[in-house]
């Protein structure tokens, strides 16, 4: 099966041998978005890529992203938005020299946030505030021709935004906070 990828051309296999699985939207988010597998020692291909999308969430609470197409459709059946942003290409499966990037929700409205601090995931969902929802995709810490940095910026009572270096400092000029430095996205796939 084929996805199309949101304001684009082009298209995705999806095959059963996706490690990155997804389970049912809940109502105010996701259930479960969990990786599993143990780290290969290389990737000849580039199968293992697909984009990470950004959404605006019900109500335009918060924002939303996702690397899955089944996710992708029933967000839009809850009313998520495709917003045009597309930070990049991440990895569905673990491989050397990347990084599993946590999602979050906050239990008390629509904001989502990516991470790839295990120890700022862990606080988060220990606090009782925030549901971890597992693994989006991988990205790789080391700069690459293919790749490009990724920062993610927050603003109270809008939420948090991963965006690419340009982008990321024209929000912090109008009123943003840098979170700062995530790693790296592949640019294609």
């Amino acid at each position: 099966m084929k996805w199309k990828i949101p304001g684009t051309r082009r298209t995705r296999a999806l095959g059963a041998g996706a490690v990155v699985t997804t389970a049912a939207l809940v109502a105010g988010g996701v259930a479960v978005a969990n990786s599993a597998g143990a780290a290969t020692t290389s990737a000849t291909a580039t199968s293992y890529r697909t984009q990470l999308i950004e959404m605006r969430t019900a109500g335009a609470k918060g924002y939303f992203y996702t690397a899955n197409q089944a996710e992708y459709l029933r967000a839009q059946k809850l009313g998520f938005k495709f917003t045009g942003q597309v930070p990049g290409y991440v990895a569905n499966t673990a491989i050397r020299g990347t990084v599993p990037v946590y999602r979050l929700r906050m239990k008390s409205g629509s904001s989502y946030l990516l991470s790839i601090s295990t120890a700022e995931r862990n606080k988060l969902a220990s606090s009782g505030q925030w549901v971890y929802e597992g693994v989006v995709g991988r990205i790789p810490l080391a700069a690459a021709a293919d790749r490009t940095k990724i920062y993610r910026v927050s603003k109270n009572g809008v939420g948090w935004r991963v965006m690419r270096t340009a982008q990321a400092a024209a929000y912090v000029k109008a009123g943003w906070h840098l979170d700062g430095f995530m790693g790296y996205v592949w640019t294609h796939k």
